[in-house]
């Protein structure tokens, strides 16, 4: 042990005696590793963000809509009736409900203000985030074609303002007044998927009150399944159920939270994946420069290595010195290069991920520091070896005439 302390004592101060060019040996490796842990951090943080978005919608729901581009979009369009002939055929669905999402006029404070009304349905539904004061949709509600409605929170504070308790309050749609029975909490999900949603007026109303207000057709229908798994098995019959109902040349989609979340984890994965090999080719070529670097210092203390050799020191003393050398100087490399892919990590995470995602979720440090000294290491391994197994080689005889 004491033995060991004193090889790295020596390669310390070696490394510290040739400050300058220590450091620029290190440099590939700093670029390397500090790209690399960049790019890992990025993307951990990212799927991450991403999943938190994502967390507020059931994973168990599919919106099944016309395509936009067919032979017949009228002949493809859905009736708000569809949805209870489609509950019919497809047994397998929990539920199916018709969609409408549509602008309505309402007055505050002698303003005139356009909000988005979302019809729902009885409990959480798709929107799975949580209410912040009052009650979901029961169905008595429905049944009885309340005119109830529960507020976004960007809704509550622009429509009845933050000082008053908004359950019983009223907003007037369209020249009708909806009870307000609850007040959804402030949504987590941001520009990543098609704007910032907390900045949305949004009002959800009762599905049941859709025909009340002149609509025949609706955006789409939304289609529960009982489980995940179960998904994309009643999603593919309910499309099936919509040809029956419309004719075969009717052509439908499906989107689902599952299908969105997979995709985007799916290409984050392989973006990463692949500027991240990108990035470790600075790795090799760090490697080849600190294995050019310890060849150059072999051969500088040749007759170093010689007097060593012949006051006693082993093959294996020699081999340990270098080597030890060759990987103090990637691990110092590769925790500058950590220090610097953290600090840059975190630069393009506040200024460019933020505006994809506003609640970011921070990126796991054991993982990153681990792989930071893995990579370092690795290199440390793989081009500190040669040298030092060359510098135990030499002739101990050949080494004292080495000038």
């Amino acid at each position: 042990m004491n033995k060991l302390a004193e090889l790295v004592g020596e390669a310390l101060q070696n490394i510290w005696t040739n400050m300058l060019r220590s450091l620029l040996t290190m440099l590939g490796l700093i670029i390397g590793v500090g790209a690399v842990i960049a790019i890992l951090a990025v993307g951990d943080s990212t799927t991450k963000s991403v999943i938190n978005i994502l967390s507020p919608y059931s994973l168990a729901s599919a919106f099944i809509f016309p395509k936009a581009q067919q032979p017949d979009p009228l002949l493809a369009a859905i009736r708000y009736s569809d949805a209870q002939r489609v509950k019919r055929l497809v047994p397998d669905a929990a539920d199916v409900l018709p969609v409408m999402s549509l602008p309505m006029e309402t007055r505050v404070n002698h303003q005139d203000k356009t909000v988005r009304v979302v019809s729902a349905g009885v409990g959480q539904g798709f929107d799975t985030t949580p209410l912040a004061e009052g009650r979901l949709f029961n169905d008595q509600d429905l049944s009885a074609h309340r005119r109830v409605a529960i507020l976004s929170a960007q809704a509550r504070a622009d429509l009845l303002g933050d000082s008053v308790d908004p359950i019983g309050q009223f907003v007037r749609l369209n020249g009708s007044d909806f009870e307000v029975v609850g007040v959804k909490a402030q949504p987590i999900s941001g520009g990543l998927l098609g704007g910032n949603t907390s900045g949305l007026i949004t009002v959800y109303i009762p599905y049941t009150i859709i025909p009340q207000l002149g609509y025949t057709y609706v955006f789409g229908l939304s289609v529960v399944a009982p489980d995940t798994a179960s998904l994309t098995a009643v999603s593919d019959k309910a499309i099936a159920a919509l040809k029956k109902l419309h004719g075969e040349r009717a052509q439908y989609e499906e989107r689902d939270i599952k299908q969105l979340s997979d995709g985007i984890l799916r290409v984050f994965g392989i973006l990463t994946g692949v500027i991240s090999v990108i990035a470790s080719i600075s790795l090799v070529v760090g490697g080849v420069g600190i294995m050019n670097i310890m060849l150059v210092s072999v051969t500088e203390r040749t007759r170093e290595i010689g007097i060593r050799k012949a006051i006693g020191a082993t093959r294996g003393d020699i081999l340990v010195q270098f080597f030890i050398e060759a990987l103090l100087i990637c691990l110092i490399g590769g925790l500058i290069g950590l220090l610097l892919g953290v600090a840059l990590a975190e630069v393009v995470i506040h200024l460019w991920i933020k505006q994809l995602t506003p609640n970011l979720v921070s990126f796991a440090w054991a993982p990153i520091i681990a792989v930071s000294v893995l990579f370092a290491g690795g290199v440390g391994v793989l081009f500190g070896t040669y040298p030092a197994v060359r510098a135990s080689y030499l002739n101990p005889i050949e080494a004292l005439r080495y000038e």
